[in-house]
């Protein structure tokens, strides 16, 4: 402990190097990436309209926040007054309108991700400038451990911002109600089942129409944080890489060899 601390000293200089200055901007973009995840939010909605225009238009809407658990969300509930004075099959499960769909581990991971390599910037950061000694001392310990914490993160990076995608995918699918509301006849949004003649099967329904399929415009651009954070820890791996002595090694072999073999 006692050799760590008298090593100690401020260097502002590794932050110019290229394991420096990129460790900055994935300080940057990790905070970007997770920030604009965990604050996206929008909504779906849909009309129940009668076909009777004396009977009012019910307006369902619930909304889309994270960690995006949709099928968590409180169902919409009739109460005592179903949609147009409808009166539900005995089958029915559920006469309220639920929502599905539950993609809170893509987005989670992701999240965690952008956290935990956000943290180990802050932690690299300072060893570069106030340890920067033992960074580049003679047995190259340090530097082998940040290639292989950075490898192993740009492998997160890749797999959080697929994984994050995917479930993006699907957030897109669930807020179009058009792509659910019509098809469960015992449960989820029951009063808007159709018939393979797309028709209602509850007759005094006379349209339910979507009013809002969402805006996707921040969670995409936190998709793009993702794959280009993962480009810039794989990107930072050959920096790092000849940092350590695994790379000191091969270059001193080289050199040896070019020695042995040089007739003059």
């Amino acid at each position: 402990m006692e050799s760590i601390t008298s090593n100690r000293q401020l260097d502002m200089e590794a932050l110019k190097e290229p394991r420096g200055f990129l460790r900055c901007l994935q300080w940057f973009f990790a905070m970007l990436a997770f920030a604009t995840c965990c604050d996206f939010s929008t909504k779906l909605a849909f009309d129940i309209v009668c076909k009777d225009n004396s009977q009012a238009t019910t307006m369902v809407t619930t909304d889309i926040t994270y960690p995006f658990s949709i099928d968590h969300n409180p169902p919409f509930q009739f109460g005592d007054s179903p949609p147009c004075g409808i009166k539900f099959g005995p089958k029915v499960k559920d006469q309220d309108i639920t929502f599905p769909g539950d993609f809170s581990s893509d987005a989670q991971f992701f999240v965690f991700t952008g956290v935990i390599t956000w943290l180990y910037c802050f932690a690299s950061i300072a060893v570069y400038v106030f340890y920067s000694s033992n960074y580049s001392d003679e047995q190259k310990n340090y530097p082998k451990v940040d290639f292989v914490i950075t490898a192993l993160l740009a492998f997160f990076w890749l797999a959080g911002s697929s994984a994050w995608a995917n479930g993006l995918n699907g957030i897109k699918q669930v807020s179009d109600p058009d792509n659910w509301i019509f098809t469960s006849q015992y449960e989820t949004a029951a009063a808007c089942f159709k018939t393979t003649n797309d028709t209602y099967v509850y007759t005094k329904i006379g349209e339910c129409h979507t009013t809002s399929r969402g805006h996707f415009g921040g969670a995409n651009v936190s998709v793009l944080f993702g794959f280009l954070n993962f480009f810039l820890w794989a990107s930072n791996l050959w920096f790092l890489y000849k940092e350590t002595g695994w790379y000191k090694a091969k270059q001193d072999q080289a050199n040896l060899g070019n020695v042995e073999t040089d007739p003059y």
